[in-house]
């Protein structure tokens, strides 16, 4: 299941930067436990490399070990004196040479001495050298050399049963070559007492050891072949796996990138239908409180701002105007051109009107050819009987009309807030009987309310 579109990964996934940088942690933190995994592969190699190594000196040292035994329990052999087997100068015995029944030289062979002419052979045929070491040697040439020194007395200390060490360049017949050498301790037996009793040896005793050098080069070629392959595996799997997890990142990635494009689609598409509500909203709300001819504010919406005026003027103290309009000779113009000029005159009226106020006053068309203006903190009555007189003057104005000139007058009635009511209902009801005094007295004229018009209009 892949995180949500908006969680911190995903947003990492989505950036071009963030991508770049998880493949980059990925190849390398895939390449981390690999490369582990190869350190401790070219260990073990290493490792089974030099048990091989011991293991052939161990088999070495033993086959020597048990051909001296064989030769020490026999008291030493005899071979016909020749240019490779002459007698054995270190030894003393009383029957080192004898003469043989047909009288041939015959010499002993005991166990050192066949040691070293096995090994002449074995270093001839196979290049492995081998010899018998030790600190005290009879023979001066079987002293032994510094590593074999330093094994020896630790044999003798107990810290180790045998030794193996690799050298990369070791000496062996004038040649620097890659040897194993491997050496294990010779322990005193019965049969040894013959020869070492002379020495202070007893029973048990470690007398020397065996010195075994291997050429190293063959094991090496197959250790180094073995390491190759294990790298050339390693690296395999390596870009397989690391490989795998880069498609599947990738896949998430377009996955990703295919929701936010959805996304991002869905959104338009939410912000354009928000819009288009909005608008449709404000359509319906405008249709609601608006003239559809003149666009003027209708009587819901005057009667809400004149509201709005009685609350501002009662909490400042302040003075408003209320004018309620009314053409004359209307009903003659929808007769003579038709109803389309008469609402072409209206919505030309509805214009005139909006001259003669500022902003923040209101005209409105209550219905039919009825009018009314609000005009917001008027400073005395003057100021609004200018605003009437004016709208008088323009109202009477010809009207250039798609069917021909037309003339209408306009009678205006005016209500003072608080002088001629405190509430909206006695504001216009005062301003219909300043408009209704208006029209009795001949039209084409405005006037302000006056408490005798009243008793005018009940009488």
């Amino acid at each position: 299941m892949t995180p949500p579109l908006n969680s911190p990964g995903a947003r990492l996934l989505r950036r071009p930067d963030g991508y770049v940088a998880l493949l980059a942690l990925l190849w390398l933190g895939m390449a981390l436990p690999f490369l582990l995994l190869g350190v401790l592969e070219l260990s073990k190699i290493e490792s089974d490399t030099e048990a091989l190594a011991k293991e052939r000196g161990q088999a070495l040292f033993r086959l020597i070990e048990l051909t001296r035994e064989w030769n020490a329990r026999h008291g030493g052999i005899y071979v016909p004196v020749s240019e490779n087997s002459q007698p054995n100068p270190y030894l003393v015995h009383p029957r080192r040479d004898l003469v043989a029944d047909d009288g041939g030289a015959l010499t002993m062979v005991n166990p050192a001495f066949m040691t070293r002419q096995i090994a002449e052979l074995a270093a001839e045929r196979t290049g492995v050298q081998f010899r018998i070491t030790s600190h005290r040697p009879i023979r001066p040439d079987n002293l032994a050399d510094s590593w074999e020194g330093d094994s020896l007395q630790r044999f003798e200390r107990g810290e180790m049963a045998e030794r193996i060490q690799f050298f990369a360049q070791y000496r062996i017949g004038g040649e620097a070559r890659a040897v194993h050498r491997y050496i294990a301790p010779l322990y005193v037996t019965p049969a040894c007492l013959a020869c070492h009793a002379v020495q202070g040896f007893k029973v048990g005793d470690i007398r020397g050891g065996i010195s075994v050098t291997m050429p190293a080069e063959v094991l090496l070629a197959h250790r180094d072949k073995r390491q190759r392959e294990s790298a050339l595996i390693l690296l395999v799997c390596y870009l397989l796996t690391a490989g795998v997890l880069h498609a599947f990142v990738a896949r998430i990635r377009r996955h990703y990138l295919v929701l936010e494009e959805l996304a991002r689609r869905q959104e338009a598409v939410i912000v354009e239908r928000t819009r288009e509500l909005k608008l449709l909203n404000e359509d319906l709300r405008r249709k609601a409180h608006h003239d559809p001819l003149t666009m003027l504010p209708n009587r819901l919406l005057f009667n809400d701002r004149l509201d709005s005026a009685l609350i501002h003027a009662r909490r400042y103290g302040r003075s408003f105007a209320l004018l309620l309009v009314d053409l004359d000779f209307f009903k003659e113009v929808n007769d003579a051109f038709g109803h389309a000029a008469g609402d072409e005159l209206l919505v030309d009226v509805a214009r005139r009107l909006e001259t003669c106020v500022r902003e923040s006053d209101t005209v409105a068309r209550l219905g039919g050819d009825e009018f009314a203006i609000l005009l917001s903190e008027t400073g005395d009555a003057a100021e609004a009987e200018n605003v009437a007189r004016r709208t008088v003057e323009l109202l009477g104005e010809p009207y250039l009309l798609s069917a021909g000139m037309a003339r209408v007058s306009a009678s205006v009635g005016m209500a003072l807030y608080p002088a001629h009511g405190d509430s909206a209902e006695a504001l216009l009801r005062n301003a219909d009987v300043a408009l209704y005094s208006v029209k009795l007295g001949g039209r084409n004229g405005w006037r302000v309310y006056a408490p005798v018009m009243a008793e005018g209009t009940r009488g």
